[in-house]
């Protein structure tokens, strides 16, 4: 016995029907559990910003404001002077005085720096002479 159309017509109709509302609970499924998952992320997220947030608020109130430590200071001069022997030149015949961290300072006016010698005068350029007329020749 042969079946008839519309009956095969209507169970393609319903199974197309079927097949697109099962994708389309497929996909509606599939977006609703990845908002769910981003909502989830979110929301520990912001869990852990306030604990940290709460944690630096607690540190920074437990600790006091330091201050600096006075620490005992002691400062040491001293003073040195040594004289010259009547022939004595140069840095012998300075006299020097020094203190703790800083360096000596002579106690008399050093001796005038030398005068520059004066440069020596530059060497003659030697200048090409002039070139010689050319000869005449036999062909003109």
């Amino acid at each position: 016995m042969p079946r008839s159309t519309t009956s095969r017509d209507a169970a393609l109709n319903c199974l197309s029907v079927l097949t697109g509302g099962l994708t389309a609970a497929a996909l509606v499924g599939t977006g609703l559990m990845t908002g769910l998952a981003a909502d989830s992320t979110a929301h520990k997220a912001d869990l852990k910003a306030q604990s940290l947030a709460a944690a630096a608020s607690a540190r920074t109130l437990a600790m006091p404001a330091r201050a600096p430590i006075p620490r005992p200071t002691r400062t040491v001069t001293t003073i040195r002077v040594v004289q010259a022997a009547s022939g004595a030149t140069g840095a012998a015949a300075a006299g020097t005085t020094s203190g703790a961290g800083s360096a000596g300072t002579p106690s008399r006016a050093p001796a005038p720096a030398p005068a520059p010698a004066p440069a020596p005068a530059p060497a003659p350029v030697p200048v090409a002479a002039p070139a010689a007329p050319p000869a005449p020749s036999a062909a003109s």
